[in-house]
């Protein structure tokens, strides 16, 4: 318990700053849309890059770890599409996206990583990186590429290769791709040009968290109460489960990896969600404020599923 608090509440104090400081008017109203696009443009592209050229490539075949992450998340997101159609009659692709998006989408970097290192030393990293990898190069790609799609369709002068051309200058698809291509290069960054992007990617965590305040304030949280509802039940309670039952009965997952697999699927929705939602003015409110909610609640359903799992 003590491990989830010491990584949640520091986040919570990050985004409390951002409220506070658009409370007192330290910075000006456009400061949230601006400190937005630096992470959009500036710092997540080089994070991006480089969590996919650092890991090599061997490290990542784990085809049973894989199968049940891939498996797992496509099976959640079929179920909040349903329910996103039935219930809350969401026709929009883009908007369609981002609310299955909130469903799957884990906060692996900043709590994921910690918490798994904390809770089984240095060897926790490699499931939450694998996870961030193929996250960032599958679904946050596919998300970009559906929601440009989405935007080009309601456009009259629209052409069909506006899509292939809008997505070679998105940086949610071309960083993560550029990673992955360079860790199976096996070439090496030079130190200064490592140090250079790791320097700017260090900010985008924590200028997402403090803009994501910066937005909340002015919000009705509590708007769409039943509908975030809904997310954060898919994305704490239903996806863990679907993950748990995947890699115990499809892929025999041994004891660490089920585990781990399990923790990373009952993770809060990631503050990237909200950096998506505010870059292309879709489904914003609700995406702000499924991050503070399912971070909140998650306090309490991680260290149940930790408690679970005995690290």
């Amino acid at each position: 318990m003590s491990a989830v608090l010491n990584i949640v509440l520091p986040v919570f104090g990050v985004i409390l700053a951002g409220v506070l400081s658009r409370r007192f008017g330290l910075l000006g109203e456009d400061s949230a849309e601006a400190l937005n696009k630096f992470v959009f443009y500036i710092a997540l592209p080089p994070m991006l890059f480089l969590s996919c050229a650092r890991v090599p490539i061997a490290e990542v075949i784990n085809l049973p770890f894989i199968g049940t992450f891939i498996l797992a998340t496509l099976a959640t997101i079929e179920i909040s599409v349903v329910v996103g159609w039935l219930f809350f009659r969401h026709r929009s692709l883009s908007v369609m996206t981002l609310f299955g998006m909130a469903t799957i989408f884990s906060n692996t970097v900043y709590l994921g990583i910690p918490l798994l290192i904390l809770a089984y030393g240095p060897k926790g990293a490699a499931p939450a990186i694998i996870v961030t990898l193929l996250s960032n190069v599958m679904f946050l790609t596919l998300s970009a590429v559906l929601i440009e799609s989405s935007q080009l369709a309601s456009r009259r002068d629209g052409k069909w290769y506006s899509v292939l051309l809008s997505s070679l200058r998105n940086p949610l698809i071309v960083s993560p791709v550029l990673g992955a291509m360079f860790s199976w290069s096996g070439l090496s960054l030079p130190l200064p040009a490592e140090n250079l992007l790791d320097l700017l990617a260090r900010g985008a965590g924590s200028t997402a968290l403090f803009a994501l305040g910066m937005s909340l304030y002015g919000f009705n949280v509590t708007a769409g109460a039943r509908e975030i509802g809904a997310i954060s039940l898919l994305k704490l309670l239903i996806y863990p489960l679907i993950t748990w039952w995947v890699g115990r009965y499809v892929f025999d997952l041994q004891d660490f990896w089920l585990d781990t697999a399990v923790i990373l699927a009952a993770l809060p929705t990631g503050a990237l969600l909200f950096v998506v939602a505010q870059r292309y003015s879709v489904y914003v409110q609700r995406s702000a404020a499924t991050v503070v909610v399912t971070t909140a609640i998650s306090v309490v359903t991680l260290a149940v599923v930790f408690v679970w799992a005995s690290p």
